[in-house]
Order: C-alpha cells, then sequence, then structure tokens
C-alpha cells in the first residue's frame, strides 16, 4: 500500500511540474478565417483572453514578452475579452496594476480594447484602466471605420450585461457589420440580431485535458475553443487563453494569442487556416 502511494506521489509531482512547464510556455499562434458580411475590405484582429496576471505563471514580463508578439503579428485591432487579474488557491497575489501596465504598449491602428472577466473586479478594475489609459468597452460601442465593435459587461459579476450588450448593439449604424466581445461564450444564444460576430474566451480551453478529460460543463464542453455558428448564420470564436485560473498548471492545452483574419463574405470559405492546429 505504502509503495502505491509513493508512486502515486510521483505521478502527481511528474504531473504537477508538466502542468506548471505547458503553463509558462510561449503561447501558440492560432489563425482563423472568419467572412463577415458586410465588410468592404479584409481585417486582421488579435484576441487576447484570460491572462490572470500571477507571480507564478503570469508575472509582469511575461506579459510584456506577450505584448511584443502581439505587436509583431500587426493586427489592425486588439481584442483582450478580461480576466486580468490572478486567482490562484494561494497568495502572493499579483498587483492589477502590474498586470495591466505591460498592456499599454499594446499598439494597433484601430486601438486596443477591453472587456471585465469574472476575476476582474468591477470598481478597482474601472479604476486602474483609467488610470493607464486602457479602453474598456463594457456594455458600450465604438465605430472602428470598417467595423463597429459592441463589449459586454462581465456575465456574473457585471451589471445587466445581456440587457447592456443589447442597448450597445441598437446604437449601431446598420450600414457596418457589427462585433461583440464577451468575456464569457454565454453571451451566444442572447446576441443581438445585428451582430454577426461574438469574440469570447473564460473556458481556458479546458486548461487540462488528458485522453479528453476531464469534461467541462455542457454549454463549456461544447465551445471550449474555436470557430463556432448558430441557426442565425452568426459567429463566434473562443480563445484558450493565456493564463490560468486556480492553479498554475496547462496539460493538453497550451496558452494561445488568437489572429482572426476577417474577409468578406463570399471570399474563402471561413475557418481554420491549414497549419495552425497544434
Amino acid at each position: 500500500m505504502w509503495r502505491r502511494m509513493r508512486w502515486l506521489a510521483l505521478v502527481g509531482l511528474v504531473l504537477t511540474w508538466i502542468g506548471y512547464l505547458g503553463a509558462i510556455q510561449d503561447p501558440i499562434v492560432v489563425h482563423y478565417r472568419v467572412a463577415l458580411p458586410g465588410l468592404g475590405r479584409p481585417l486582421r484582429i488579435v484576441h487576447l483572453s484570460d491572462i490572470h496576471g500571477s507571480p507564478w505563471d503570469m508575472p509582469e514580463v511575461r506579459i510584456a514578452r506577450i505584448v511584443g508578439r502581439v505587436n509583431a503579428l500587426h493586427g489592425d485591432a486588439v481584442v483582450i475579452t478580461g480576466d486580468f487579474h490572478a486567482s490562484k488557491f494561494w497568495n502572493p497575489p499579483m498587483r492589477l496594476e502590474d498586470a495591466l501596465r505591460p498592456l499599454t504598449a499594446l499598439r494597433a491602428p484601430l486601438g486596443v480594447w477591453n472587456v471585465p472577466g469574472n476575476h476582474d473586479d468591477p470598481y478597482w478594475t474601472r479604476w486602474v484602466m483609467r488610470r493607464f489609459g486602457l479602453n474598456l468597452l463594457a456594455s458600450a460601442s465604438v465605430d472602428l471605420g470598417p467595423v463597429q465593435l459592441v463589449g459586454a459587461d462581465d456575465m456574473i459579476l457585471g451589471t445587466d450585461p445581456v440587457a447592456g450588450l443589447h442597448r450597445a448593439a441598437g446604437r449601431a449604424n446598420p450600414a457596418k457589420p457589427v462585433i461583440a466581445i464577451a468575456h464569457e461564450p454565454d453571451f451566444f444564444p442572447a446576441l443581438p440580431a445585428n451582430v454577426a460576430l461574438l469574440l469570447a474566451g473564460h473556458t481556458h480551453g479546458g486548461q487540462i485535458r488528458v485522453f479528453g478529460l476531464p469534461r467541462l460543463p455542457p454549454y463549456y464542453e461544447a465551445h471550449r475553443r474555436g470557430v463556432f455558428s448558430n441557426a442565425r448564420g452568426q459567429q463566434m470564436v473562443v480563445s484558450a487563453g493565456l493564463g490560468t485560473t486556480f492553479l498554475p498548471i496547462r496539460i493538453g492545452v497550451p496558452p494561445e494569442i488568437v489572429v482572426i483574419e476577417l474577409v468578406p463574405a463570399g471570399g474563402q470559405p471561413p475557418g481554420r487556416n491549414s497549419g495552425t492546429e497544434r
């Protein structure tokens, strides 16, 4: 019995170490091509999610390194779909200021736009983002020229998030395509009719995935990561994110930077570009 317990302890330590190395590895870059009705020209959006700044696996220096990689991708716009703050089982936590400061170096011609996640304190996140000059698009919209962007407040911590998203989308110019950004993919069934594309995170792609286990709750399991569409023709891209929650471990689900190549509808079929699956 003691021998079996020692072997189990050893296997646990090995898996923990493998998982930690997986959590701190450089993110892969995943490319998706999405056809967007009404789009006049191709557009590149770089999508980040679930940074979860943490001294364990996502310190300020690593966030800065990721920012450098994102800038090298030359996106027309950068969006970050929430969960900037750490959420681990133990302290010390990382200050939100230290997680957000490197993001001030992100550059994109059409701007860098953020929405809060379920680990982002509603008051403090807004205060620090204003201090750093970061754009928080919660229940609000912005015209980027080729497209309009609407942002949702968080589904869990936000104030009237679904209604706020609908109000923001209702102010959009009907002559331009509308893209929504939100932390949770739960917004997808409740998308306003004029929103063609939703960008979300939250699932971490499962974060730990060995032989298909463990499984997420049914809706998240069906929308762990990738491109999805519904019966109304709306599409959603879910990112597996960059950081970790609760434990600084990733197994079978590497951190990722998502690049979405938007093309006018009627061009090349949407979906994953060849060669981008890990």
